[in-house]
Protein backbone atom coordinates (compact mmCIF):
# COMPACT_ATOMS: atom_id res chain seq x y z
CA UNK A 1 0.00 0.00 0.00
CA UNK A 2 1.28 3.49 -1.04
CA UNK A 3 0.90 6.83 0.69
CA UNK A 4 -1.67 7.95 -2.13
CA UNK A 5 -4.36 4.61 -0.46
CA UNK A 6 -3.63 6.07 2.94
CA UNK A 7 -4.47 9.50 2.23
CA UNK A 8 -7.27 8.27 0.35
CA UNK A 9 -8.38 6.06 3.69
CA UNK A 10 -8.41 8.86 5.52
CA UNK A 11 -10.54 11.35 3.34
CA UNK A 12 -14.08 9.42 3.98
CA UNK A 13 -12.84 9.13 7.72
CA UNK A 14 -12.40 12.80 8.22
CA UNK A 15 -15.41 13.41 5.94
CA UNK A 16 -17.46 11.58 8.73
CA UNK A 17 -16.33 13.21 11.56
CA UNK A 18 -16.96 16.26 10.33
CA UNK A 19 -20.41 15.33 9.63
CA UNK A 20 -20.75 14.51 13.44
CA UNK A 21 -21.78 16.98 15.07
CA UNK A 22 -21.11 15.83 18.75
CA UNK A 23 -18.05 14.61 18.56
CA UNK A 24 -15.38 16.98 19.64
CA UNK A 25 -12.20 17.93 18.24
CA UNK A 26 -10.23 16.02 20.77
CA UNK A 27 -12.17 12.76 19.65
CA UNK A 28 -11.44 13.14 16.18
CA UNK A 29 -7.35 13.91 17.17
CA UNK A 30 -8.02 11.11 18.96
CA UNK A 31 -9.21 8.98 16.49
CA UNK A 32 -6.56 10.01 13.65
CA UNK A 33 -3.60 8.97 15.98
CA UNK A 34 -5.18 5.36 16.47
CA UNK A 35 -5.44 5.31 12.53
CA UNK A 36 -2.15 5.99 12.48
CA UNK A 37 -1.06 3.73 15.13
CA UNK A 38 -3.10 1.35 12.92
CA UNK A 39 -1.17 2.24 9.92
CA UNK A 40 2.14 2.29 11.66
CA UNK A 41 3.23 5.71 10.28
CA UNK A 42 5.75 7.34 12.66
CA UNK A 43 8.29 10.01 12.41
CA UNK A 44 10.71 7.32 11.43
CA UNK A 45 8.72 6.03 8.82
CA UNK A 46 10.62 6.10 5.28
CA UNK A 47 9.76 5.95 1.61
CA UNK A 48 10.43 2.99 0.13
CA UNK A 49 11.64 2.98 -3.83
CA UNK A 50 9.85 -0.14 -5.40
CA UNK A 51 11.95 -1.76 -7.64
CA UNK A 52 11.38 -4.29 -10.80
CA UNK A 53 10.34 -7.86 -9.02
CA UNK A 54 7.91 -5.96 -6.78
CA UNK A 55 5.52 -8.70 -5.63
CA UNK A 56 2.20 -7.55 -4.85
CA UNK A 57 1.21 -10.46 -3.55
CA UNK A 58 3.63 -10.29 -0.71
CA UNK A 59 4.18 -6.83 0.19
CA UNK A 60 5.59 -7.82 3.57
CA UNK A 61 8.92 -8.23 2.45
CA UNK A 62 9.34 -4.51 1.82
CA UNK A 63 7.61 -3.28 4.71
CA UNK A 64 9.95 -4.67 7.77
CA UNK A 65 9.53 -2.90 11.41
CA UNK A 66 12.87 -1.60 12.70
CA UNK A 67 14.26 -3.68 15.09
CA UNK A 68 16.23 -2.56 18.12
CA UNK A 69 20.13 -2.95 18.42
CA UNK A 70 21.19 -6.00 19.13
CA UNK A 71 17.99 -7.67 18.53
CA UNK A 72 17.53 -10.86 16.39
CA UNK A 73 16.98 -10.54 12.40
CA UNK A 74 13.00 -10.98 12.17
CA UNK A 75 12.75 -14.20 9.30
CA UNK A 76 9.69 -12.74 7.20
CA UNK A 77 7.95 -15.47 5.43
CA UNK A 78 7.25 -14.87 2.00
CA UNK A 79 3.52 -15.49 1.38
CA UNK A 80 2.75 -17.98 -0.92
CA UNK A 81 2.16 -16.49 -4.68
CA UNK A 82 -1.24 -16.67 -5.57
CA UNK A 83 -2.20 -18.14 -8.75
CA UNK A 84 -2.55 -15.29 -11.47
CA UNK A 85 -4.02 -15.83 -15.02
CA UNK A 86 -1.44 -13.86 -16.38
CA UNK A 87 0.32 -15.97 -19.52
CA UNK A 88 3.98 -15.82 -19.31
CA UNK A 89 5.64 -15.37 -22.55
CA UNK A 90 8.75 -17.43 -23.44
CA UNK A 91 11.61 -15.71 -25.16
CA UNK A 92 12.34 -18.47 -28.09
CA UNK A 93 14.87 -17.85 -30.91
CA UNK A 94 13.68 -16.03 -33.69
CA UNK A 95 14.21 -19.46 -36.14
CA UNK A 96 12.93 -17.48 -39.16
CA UNK A 97 15.76 -15.41 -38.61
CA UNK A 98 18.53 -17.72 -38.52
CA UNK A 99 16.92 -19.04 -41.84
CA UNK A 100 16.95 -15.96 -43.22
CA UNK A 101 20.61 -15.51 -42.04
CA UNK A 102 21.32 -19.07 -43.38
CA UNK A 103 19.82 -18.50 -46.79
CA UNK A 104 21.64 -15.40 -47.12
CA UNK A 105 25.00 -17.36 -46.86
CA UNK A 106 24.12 -20.14 -49.13
CA UNK A 107 22.99 -17.52 -51.27
CA UNK A 108 26.58 -15.44 -51.46
CA UNK A 109 28.05 -18.83 -51.69
CA UNK A 110 26.53 -20.02 -54.78
CA UNK A 111 27.31 -16.27 -56.09
CA UNK A 112 31.31 -16.86 -55.20
CA UNK A 113 31.24 -20.35 -56.85
CA UNK A 114 28.95 -19.33 -59.80
CA UNK A 115 31.65 -16.37 -60.25
CA UNK A 116 34.56 -19.04 -59.89
CA UNK A 117 32.90 -21.28 -62.41
CA UNK A 118 32.92 -18.55 -64.51
CA UNK A 119 36.29 -17.69 -64.49
CA UNK A 120 37.38 -21.39 -64.51
CA UNK A 121 35.17 -21.60 -67.36
CA UNK A 122 36.68 -18.43 -69.41
CA UNK A 123 40.41 -20.12 -68.27
CA UNK A 124 39.33 -23.27 -70.15
CA UNK A 125 38.28 -21.56 -73.27
CA UNK A 126 41.27 -19.61 -73.26
CA UNK A 127 44.11 -22.67 -72.55
CA UNK A 128 41.58 -24.34 -75.42
CA UNK A 129 42.08 -20.97 -77.88
CA UNK A 130 45.81 -21.38 -76.87
CA UNK A 131 46.16 -24.93 -77.45
CA UNK A 132 44.51 -24.62 -81.20
CA UNK A 133 46.76 -21.83 -81.81
CA UNK A 134 49.67 -24.02 -80.60
CA UNK A 135 48.70 -27.60 -82.04
CA UNK A 136 47.98 -24.95 -85.29
CA UNK A 137 51.63 -23.92 -85.42
CA UNK A 138 52.73 -27.56 -84.89
CA UNK A 139 50.79 -28.99 -87.53
CA UNK A 140 52.15 -25.77 -89.88
CA UNK A 141 55.81 -26.16 -88.67
CA UNK A 142 55.69 -30.23 -89.00
CA UNK A 143 54.57 -29.83 -92.85
CA UNK A 144 57.40 -26.81 -93.36
CA UNK A 145 59.83 -29.05 -91.87
CA UNK A 146 59.11 -32.04 -93.74
CA UNK A 147 58.68 -29.85 -96.88
CA UNK A 148 62.08 -28.65 -95.98
CA UNK A 149 63.48 -32.11 -95.87
CA UNK A 150 61.89 -33.25 -99.15
CA UNK A 151 63.28 -30.09 -100.63
CA UNK A 152 66.57 -30.43 -99.23
CA UNK A 153 66.60 -33.94 -100.04
CA UNK A 154 65.92 -33.22 -103.29
CA UNK A 155 68.65 -30.64 -103.88
CA UNK A 156 70.89 -32.87 -102.60
CA UNK A 157 70.37 -35.39 -104.73
CA UNK A 158 70.08 -32.88 -107.75
CA UNK A 159 72.99 -31.71 -106.35
CA UNK A 160 75.10 -35.39 -106.21
CA UNK A 161 73.33 -36.04 -109.94
CA UNK A 162 74.58 -32.56 -111.30
CA UNK A 163 78.23 -33.59 -109.51
CA UNK A 164 78.18 -37.09 -110.99
CA UNK A 165 77.05 -36.41 -114.41
CA UNK A 166 79.97 -33.65 -114.06
CA UNK A 167 82.33 -36.25 -113.41
CA UNK A 168 81.36 -38.72 -115.41
CA UNK A 169 81.38 -36.19 -118.53
CA UNK A 170 85.06 -35.53 -117.93
CA UNK A 171 86.00 -38.81 -118.18
CA UNK A 172 83.51 -40.17 -121.23
CA UNK A 173 86.76 -38.79 -123.36
CA UNK A 174 89.25 -40.67 -121.67
CA UNK A 175 87.04 -43.64 -121.94
CA UNK A 176 86.19 -43.04 -125.82
CA UNK A 177 90.04 -43.20 -126.41
CA UNK A 178 90.50 -46.08 -124.01
CA UNK A 179 87.66 -48.03 -126.38
CA UNK A 180 89.33 -46.79 -129.47
CA UNK A 181 92.96 -47.96 -128.72
CA UNK A 182 91.59 -51.30 -127.85
CA UNK A 183 90.15 -51.42 -131.09
CA UNK A 184 92.92 -50.43 -132.95
CA UNK A 185 95.28 -53.14 -131.01
CA UNK A 186 92.80 -55.91 -130.88
CA UNK A 187 94.04 -55.60 -135.18
CA UNK A 188 97.32 -55.58 -133.87
CA UNK A 189 97.31 -58.33 -131.29
CA UNK A 190 97.72 -61.08 -134.08
CA UNK A 191 100.83 -59.59 -135.92
CA UNK A 192 102.38 -59.50 -132.53
CA UNK A 193 103.94 -61.70 -129.93
CA UNK A 194 102.71 -63.06 -127.10
CA UNK A 195 104.00 -60.26 -124.81
CA UNK A 196 101.69 -57.97 -126.60
CA UNK A 197 98.77 -60.24 -126.41
CA UNK A 198 99.46 -60.17 -122.21
CA UNK A 199 99.49 -56.35 -122.19
CA UNK A 200 96.24 -56.10 -124.45
CA UNK A 201 94.46 -58.13 -122.02
CA UNK A 202 95.55 -55.92 -119.07
CA UNK A 203 94.23 -53.47 -120.94
CA UNK A 204 90.95 -54.86 -121.60
CA UNK A 205 90.66 -55.57 -117.83
CA UNK A 206 91.15 -51.41 -117.05
CA UNK A 207 88.66 -50.89 -119.75
CA UNK A 208 86.11 -53.12 -117.62
CA UNK A 209 86.92 -52.09 -114.39
CA UNK A 210 86.08 -48.63 -115.48
CA UNK A 211 82.78 -49.69 -117.00
CA UNK A 212 82.18 -51.14 -113.73
CA UNK A 213 83.15 -48.05 -111.98
CA UNK A 214 80.68 -46.22 -114.24
CA UNK A 215 77.86 -48.74 -113.31
CA UNK A 216 78.42 -48.48 -109.74
CA UNK A 217 77.83 -44.58 -110.10
CA UNK A 218 74.66 -45.53 -111.33
CA UNK A 219 76.22 -44.24 -115.11
CA UNK A 220 74.21 -46.83 -117.77
CA UNK A 221 75.49 -46.74 -121.34
CA UNK A 222 72.41 -46.39 -123.88
CA UNK A 223 71.37 -49.45 -125.78
CA UNK A 224 71.93 -48.68 -129.63
CA UNK A 225 73.06 -51.33 -132.13
CA UNK A 226 69.55 -53.48 -133.18
CA UNK A 227 67.46 -51.02 -131.34
CA UNK A 228 65.09 -48.71 -132.89
CA UNK A 229 65.94 -45.32 -133.20
CA UNK A 230 64.86 -42.80 -130.48
CA UNK A 231 65.46 -39.11 -131.16
CA UNK A 232 65.43 -39.05 -127.19
CA UNK A 233 68.70 -41.69 -126.78
CA UNK A 234 70.13 -41.64 -130.16
CA UNK A 235 71.67 -38.87 -132.49
CA UNK A 236 71.79 -40.09 -135.96
CA UNK A 237 74.86 -39.08 -137.49
CA UNK A 238 73.78 -40.97 -141.31
CA UNK A 239 71.35 -43.56 -142.74
CA UNK A 240 72.54 -46.70 -144.20
CA UNK A 241 70.74 -48.34 -147.22
CA UNK A 242 70.39 -52.14 -145.63
CA UNK A 243 68.33 -55.14 -145.68
CA UNK A 244 70.01 -56.60 -143.00
CA UNK A 245 67.83 -54.29 -140.52
CA UNK A 246 64.74 -53.38 -140.09
CA UNK A 247 63.73 -49.66 -141.80
CA UNK A 248 64.38 -47.02 -138.72
CA UNK A 249 65.93 -49.14 -136.89
CA UNK A 250 70.12 -48.45 -135.45
CA UNK A 251 72.57 -50.39 -137.67
CA UNK A 252 75.94 -49.22 -135.85
CA UNK A 253 77.17 -47.31 -133.13
CA UNK A 254 79.70 -44.76 -133.70
CA UNK A 255 79.98 -43.17 -130.27
CA UNK A 256 78.70 -45.05 -126.89
CA UNK A 257 75.69 -42.96 -124.85
CA UNK A 258 75.68 -42.91 -121.52
CA UNK A 259 72.48 -41.98 -119.08
CA UNK A 260 72.38 -41.24 -114.82
CA UNK A 261 69.11 -42.24 -113.87
CA UNK A 262 66.37 -40.65 -116.28
CA UNK A 263 69.16 -37.84 -117.29
CA UNK A 264 70.62 -38.04 -120.56
CA UNK A 265 74.62 -37.42 -120.02
CA UNK A 266 75.26 -38.20 -123.40
CA UNK A 267 73.01 -39.25 -126.73
CA UNK A 268 74.66 -42.17 -128.66
CA UNK A 269 75.97 -41.31 -132.22
CA UNK A 270 74.62 -44.16 -134.28
CA UNK A 271 73.78 -44.97 -138.08
CA UNK A 272 70.30 -45.14 -138.90
CA UNK A 273 69.27 -48.20 -141.55
CA UNK A 274 66.82 -47.54 -144.32
CA UNK A 275 65.41 -50.15 -145.67
CA UNK A 276 63.76 -49.92 -149.34
CA UNK A 277 62.11 -53.41 -149.14
CA UNK A 278 59.96 -51.19 -145.94
CA UNK A 279 59.44 -47.85 -147.52
CA UNK A 280 56.29 -47.14 -144.65
CA UNK A 281 56.48 -43.82 -142.92
CA UNK A 282 56.14 -45.56 -139.29
CA UNK A 283 55.39 -42.10 -138.18
CA UNK A 284 59.16 -41.48 -136.45
CA UNK A 285 60.77 -38.70 -137.14
CA UNK A 286 63.50 -39.56 -139.76
CA UNK A 287 67.60 -39.14 -138.91
CA UNK A 288 69.90 -37.24 -140.57
CA UNK A 289 70.78 -38.50 -143.21
CA UNK A 290 74.91 -37.47 -143.91
CA UNK A 291 76.28 -39.66 -146.36
CA UNK A 292 77.29 -38.15 -149.01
Amino acid sequence: MNENEEIKDLEPLSESMLDADSESVDDFIRQLEEKEKDLHITLETTVIEIEEGFDDGNPSVFFVEPQPAGAEPVTVKPASPEPTAAVQVREEPDETDEADDEIAELEERIGDLEDFNSALKENVRRLEAERAELLENSLRRNKDFEAYKARNERDRSDHLRNQTVSLVEKFLPVLDNLERALDSANQLSDEQGPEFGHFFEGIQMVNEQFNAALSELGVEPIPATGNEFDPHLHEAVATVETEEFANNFVCEEMLRGFRFGDRIIRHAMVKVAVNSNHPEDDGRPEPENDSP
